[in-house]
């Protein structure tokens, strides 16, 4: 039987290393449960979530409960500390060519920790936690307006927002570019969704724990249209399996694809907020004070299709803001001695003012933000159907999530491209085999990655009548007594590689994507 070696790490001092006290675990370690990708095989329905990962620790000497003040993790036991899986090749009565004791199989940041007390057992400490994509979606993003943006541009200013490191993140350049795209207080990941959906792209936690996007032309190249390892039910192989599930394909076949397209009109400069305070009722600064105002449009004023704002403008002193030492204006002028300074978003502008006078104290008597505003147009549906699917299967219709398709023509090439490929059924599979069975199982156990490229052979025994590729979408590592299983989400790969590519393709070979 082929066993892996296997070491749990938690920076439980929060230095970015695994080096400090009590920061091995491995040892204390009795469960471990980890999953990342896909919640569904489906690359139309399917959305990246956020890596889980159970970790079942004994808990006998008390490190882990907070409350213990003699732990030596006391004060550290908080959430947000980062946990890493290393695998390892193991032992072997043959050479192993390939080393992975440093080799990440999962990062991600603590949730929770739970000590767990039992009577005739010994005590546990259960540790739940969240890979990058749950640790990003902790923070909201309000991002400016930006225009003629390519979505890998976007996903990185999003992340930028978060203050995701860059070194944590791989990021395609993307295929879409977006007329304009902004975020208005949204949670991280509902952002950085946006713009997948508007690539038909996907996000993807790595093992090494960063945040990668793939674009929708990425399993085109590179080692993605090769499959990568084979697993058959036929006699005498080496890579099998413990089980195939196909799951039901009627619920992922679409014959009715939708998509709205949402166009804005560009208004001209015009004042879009001012500050309601006025006379003795003005704002005060004292001698070398700041406040902020946060300029918000549309506002209640604003007309009904009143959207966001184009471009914000800086605020001109006299024009927009005035000060004073008398609330009435009847004082000494001051507005020469007001700094300002401004951060702009696709629905706000929050200025910031500072009395830079030495003594006087200023009232604010005029204070307003102009902008170029945007107005919905009314949206544009964008549909296209099969009515041979939908005399044998009935009408099934899917709506774009996508938010910031540019036009209707790439609205268009999006609903035919899909429709091309669901409006029949696909084989979707889950597929479960044993890391610890043998040499074979555990290289793949361990170094298959989703988005990889695998063949899946399902005709003997399993009697699918199943011989093709498949891509990975998600997966599942259970490991607990000596028992490693790993468990994989599988979309068909076939409706994804038949394609056109320029300066490698024959001219008479495969179709165009979009």
């Amino acid at each position: 039987m082929a066993r892996a070696t296997w070491q749990v790490l938690v920076d439980w001092n929060n230095d970015g290393v695994f080096t400090g006290t009590g920061e091995d675990v491995t040892t204390r370690a009795l469960e471990d449960e980890w999953r990342r990708g896909r919640d569904i095989s489906s690359q139309l329905t399917g959305r990246s979530v956020a890596g889980r990962l159970k970790l079942v620790l004994n808990n006998e000497s008390g490190d882990y409960s907070s409350f213990n003040t003699s732990s030596p993790l006391a004060g550290n036991l908080l959430p947000g500390r980062k946990v890493r899986i290393n695998g390892g090749s193991g032992s072997f009565p043959y050479t192993f060519p390939i080393v992975f004791n440093d080799k990440p199989q999962w990062v991600g940041f603590i949730e929770r920790i739970i000590p767990i007390v039992q009577a005739d057992s010994p005590n546990l400490a259960e540790i739940e936690a969240v890979g990058p994509l749950g640790f990003v979606n902790q923070k909201d993003v309000s991002l400016a307006m930006a225009t003629d943006e390519l979505t890998g541009t976007a996903i990185g200013r999003v992340l930028d927002e978060i203050g995701w490191a860059s070194a944590d993140r791989t990021l395609d350049a993307g295929k879409t570019t977006m007329n304009r795209f902004w975020t208005d207080k949204v949670k991280g990941l509902t952002a950085l969704r946006k713009v997948e959906e508007t690539d038909s792209g996907f996000l993807v936690e790595t093992k090494d724990g960063k945040i990668a996007f793939e674009d929708r032309h990425h399993r085109l190249l590179g080692t993605h249209p090769t499959s990568q390892a084979t697993f058959s039910d036929g006699a005498g192989v080496t890579r099998n399996y413990l089980g195939i599930e196909q799951e039901d394909p009627l619920p992922l076949i679409f014959n009715d694809l939708q998509a709205s397209i949402q166009l804005y009109t560009i208004g001209t400069l015009a004042v879009l907020w001012a500050l309601a305070e006025s006379g003795s009722s003005s704002p005060i600064l004292g001698a070398g004070e700041s406040k902020s105002f946060w300029a918000t449009f549309p506002n209640p004023d604003s007309a009904t299709d009143a959207f966001a704002v184009d471009a914000w403008t800086t605020p001109v002193a006299t024009t927009d803001y005035t000060a004073n030492s008398a609330s009435d204006g009847s004082g000494t002028n001051l507005t020469a001695s007001i700094g300002v300074a401004v951060s702009k978003f696709g629905n706000a502008m929050k200025i910031t003012l500072t009395n830079n006078h030495a003594s006087l104290l200023a009232y604010i008597t005029l204070l307003q933000a102009r902008g170029t505003p945007l107005t919905k147009n009314d949206p544009i549906l964008i549909r296209e159907e099969n009515s041979a699917s939908q005399t044998k299967y009935g009408e099934r219709t899917y709506p774009s999530r996508a938010e910031f398709i540019p036009s209707s023509s790439e609205a268009l090439d999006w609903a035919n491209y899909n429709l091309g490929i669901y409006k029949d059924p696909n084989p979707f599979l889950v597929l479960t085999i044993s890391g610890n069975r043998n040499h074979s199982l555990l290289v793949e156990a361990l170094t298959r990655d989703i988005s990889d490229r695998i063949t899946i052979v399902a005709t003997g025994n399993a009697g699918l009548g199943i011989n093709e590729d498949f891509f990975i979408e998600a997966e599942r590592h259970i490991i607990r007594a000596g028992e490693h299983q790993v468990t994989w989400l599988l979309s068909p790969a076939a409706d994804f590689s038949d394609f056109f590519i320029l300066d490698t393709s024959l001219l008479d070979t495969g179709r165009l994507a979009y």
